[in-house]
């Protein structure tokens, strides 16, 4: 019942700062210096200007009273209605969905490198405290977690660069363009879709980014497990499991390692949004699509309606990661109160 409760005032608390942070923008929109109707139509210039405010006019409300215009901004980012992008001439919410896809593949990726490398050396530092192993691990961990990832991934695309590193290779991007695929990420979308040679190309290019936006979880997560697990095998229960005389093997893996889960499903939850921060640097280091790119190009073109859509649903998707986080702490950690 106890974490029935932390679950439901924790998801409450979610939505409370989502209505909050769409209520931002509204303000944003609505009372910047200058006509709101102007700004989100782009600052068009022509014969067609007034046309266009006037449409923007119309679409925001502004005849209506505060309230029902709030209501209506609201109303409108929850349907996906979040307007018409002044760069890519297309509806802000399918920009927005498909380069955070793309982003969150980078993302995927990264973890897949992180995870399984991090647990190991935090075991073999945490099994050989003191010596020799553990004091390199925690040399490599500090260097890995203190690197700026926009210098590693700068370094990786300078070495890359002399094999023409980018997106896609020449030989194969004329052909990606000739199919879409149902989840946007495109070493899936390959694969599914049969096409094993953009999927070689398209994985092989996307290693780099992923192993350059993986150096921090790795050395974060590393120096983590190792205290952790130190901890617990100090235990009473797994010195008793050791005085029986079971395998080190059966000892770290089935009484030590469970101990730790909830704190490294928290850990992973952060890391997690911290690395949807950290991939749209990264991106635009390795010319990559993604929110970074896409925030940089509408950043550049004074696309505001972009922008808003592009900043609001990052902001929500950290929201519900880390809520998602806790809701899993929760779970396997009964203790864990609001």
């Amino acid at each position: 019942m106890l974490t029935l409760n932390y679950i439901i005032k924790r998801i409450f608390i979610s939505i409370l700062l989502i209505l909050g942070i769409v209520a931002i923008t509204f303000i944003l929109t609505q009372f910047t210096p200058g006509d709101p109707a102007v700004i989100w139509a782009g600052k068009p210039r022509g014969p067609g200007a007034a046309i266009a405010i006037a449409k923007a006019r119309e679409y925001l409300g502004l005849n209506l009273p505060i309230y029902q215009r709030l209501a209506l901004h609201i109303y409108r980012f929850f349907v996906g209605d979040w307007g018409l992008s002044v760069e890519f001439k297309q509806p802000v919410s399918y920009l927005v969905v498909r380069n955070f896809v793309a982003s969150l593949e980078i993302v995927i990726y990264s973890f897949a490198i992180a995870i399984p490398l991090s647990m190991w050396m935090g075991t073999k530092a945490s099994l050989s405290r003191g010596g020799l192993a553990d004091k390199c691990i925690y040399f490599v961990s500090v260097i890995l977690a203190g690197m700026p990832r926009f210098l590693v991934a700068a370094l990786i695309y300078l070495a890359l660069y002399i094999v023409g590193y980018g997106y896609l290779g020449l030989r194969v991007a004329p052909m990606y363009t000739t199919f879409s695929g149902p989840t946007g990420m495109i070493t899936i979308d390959s694969l599914l879709l049969g096409r094993l040679d953009i999927f070689i190309d398209s994985f092989l290019r996307l290693i780099p980014t992923a192993i350059a936006l993986s150096t921090y979880p790795i050395g974060v997560v590393a120096r983590v497990v190792r205290v952790s697990l130190s901890e617990t095998l100090e235990e009473e229960y797994v010195r008793e499991a050791i005085s029986l005389g079971l395998p080190r093997k059966v000892i770290v893996n089935k009484y030590a390692r469970p101990n730790i889960v909830p704190v490294i499903a928290q850990l992973v939850g952060l890391l997690f949004s911290y690395m949807i921060l950290e991939t749209m640097v990264i991106e635009n280091v390795f010319s990559r699509e993604g929110l970074g790119t896409l925030i940089s190009r509408a950043i550049a073109a004074s696309d505001y309606p972009l922008i808003i859509g592009a900043t609001v649903f990052t902001a929500i998707v950290l929201i519900v990661v880390n809520t998602l986080a806790d809701i899993v702490q929760a779970i396997t950690n009964p203790r864990v109160q609001l």
